[in-house]
């Protein structure tokens, strides 16, 4: 892997669960690590529920290798963020990494 292709910055990040003040459990988000990345849009498509149209876009984020990246873990990428839906170890330079990044948009 060539060294310049990597040339996007993003944060990854894991939902862990917490305890607040009164003990009870909720879900936060944890930063992990800033790393440089490659970033291609893989394919959008169309989901018609009842009322609204969803998008989902797909993205693969390509990074130096990673052992403790997870499916559900967060990408953050440009103010938005990826869901994590596949990891793909087994190239020994890299690690590839399918995200999903859900958008609703309303009818006009």
């Amino acid at each position: 892997m060539k060294a310049g292709e990597l040339n996007k910055r993003i944060l990854l990040s894991r939902i862990e669960e917490v305890r607040d003040e009164f003990g009870v459990p909720k879900s936060s988000l944890v930063k992990v690590k800033e790393v440089w990345a490659k970033a291609e849009a893989m394919s959008n498509r169309k989901i018609r529920t009842a009322d609204q149209q969803q998008v989902i876009e797909t993205y693969q984020f390509t990074i130096r290798p990673r052992s403790d990246v997870n499916i559900g873990w967060i990408i953050t990428y440009q103010n938005r963020n990826f869901t994590v839906r596949a990891v793909d170890r087994n190239q020994s330079d890299r690690l590839i990494i399918t995200t999903e990044a859900d958008n609703q948009h309303d009818r006009n």
